[in-house]
């Protein structure tokens, strides 16, 4: 009979988790990055140097998307499947692909995305307000640069085909990649471990915002985390999700091709700053009451989600 790794101490689950992770990560990108570096002639020092990034330079939009490909598969989408078969008899629904409770939780997380844009734009204002310290602050500072610049490099064209290819490679390979990753395993150990679903979320949330080493998007980007763990987990599916989560990310990158002045200046807001903390009051409550919604009206349980695992009590708790 076979053993599944979601019988095991959830301490456990999670250090494998992140090994095998770590491992893919590695020798995809490392594997990767040489064979891309053959293909489109530019040397790996290259590729790894931002400041060195040649716009002029077609084989490079090339090698930038390649990597951006090898970092969906070798960090997010390989180990999230590997460790839901291991996991699992049905690898599928223990990462919650499957349907959601009502046809209306698919458009009801598409409309929490959008209405939280003001809010989160303003958790994003205060954000750029926290103060970390000399040395963090200049480390932080650099660490959004490069992200800015790597933004730029990326939307640098301003196309319509541009747009849909970014849509693929940003939106799309976030959306799915993202979700299995931290909701679907991650978000699940955690709320196993905690026994709370909220606590889970938040935690979850926690590290997804964390590891875009963004931290002067930090706040909002754990808001974000928070709303979509909330929507896995009211609607029973991460499909809503994952196309809340592409639908957002999509509304950004279409928003910026509108408006490339977002582009060149990461400073530039999506809304106007004059009234945004009316914007997030609004948005705030609108995003409030749909939750309240979502919960009254989901299915979802501790017991229905972990009926078939079998409880450790070696499982850590937070």
């Amino acid at each position: 009979m076979q053993t599944y790794l979601k019988t095991k101490p959830v301490w456990m689950q999670i250090i494998l988790f992140l090994g095998m992770t770590f491992g893919l990560a590695a020798t995809f990108l490392f594997i990767g990055t040489f064979i891309i570096s053959k293909i489109t002639g530019i040397n790996m020092m290259t590729l790894g140097d931002i400041s060195k990034w040649d716009p002029s330079n077609p084989g490079m939009f090339t090698a930038i998307r390649g990597m951006i490909l090898m970092q969906f598969l070798g960090v997010f989408l390989i180990p999230s499947l590997l460790f839901a078969y291991f996991s699992d008899p049905k690898p599928g629904y223990y990462l919650g692909l499957r349907p959601p409770f009502k046809a209306a939780f698919w458009i009801i997380g598409i409309a929490i995305m959008f209405l939280a844009v003001p809010l989160v734009e303003y958790f994003g204002v205060l954000n750029k307000q926290i103060h970390f310290g000399p040395g963090i602050q200049q480390q932080a500072q650099k660490m959004e640069q490069d992200a800015a610049k790597t933004i730029q490099f990326m939307l640098g064209k301003h196309t319509l085909s541009n747009l849909f290819i970014n849509l693929l490679f940003i939106a799309a390979f976030a959306g799915i990649g993202e979700e299995l990753f931290f909701r679907g395993i991650l978000q699940r150990l955690f709320i196993k471990s905690t026994r709370s679903p909220w606590a889970g979320i938040i935690i979850a949330a926690f590290f997804f915002s964390f590891f875009h080493f963004q931290f002067f998007g930090f706040i909002p980007r754990f808001v974000l985390g928070i709303l979509l763990g909330a929507i896995y987990w009211y609607s029973g599916s991460l499909w809503p999700a994952i196309i809340a989560h592409f639908v957002y990310d999509g509304l950004i990158l279409v928003l910026a091709y509108m408006n490339p002045k977002m582009v060149t200046d990461a400073d530039t807001p999506m809304i106007a700053t004059s009234y945004l903390w009316v914007g997030a009051l609004i948005s705030a409550a609108i995003v409030g009451g749909l939750l309240w919604w979502m919960k009254n009206n989901s299915a979802n349980s501790y017991e229905r989600v972990y009926a078939g695992d079998r409880m450790e009590t070696q499982d850590f708790t937070f």
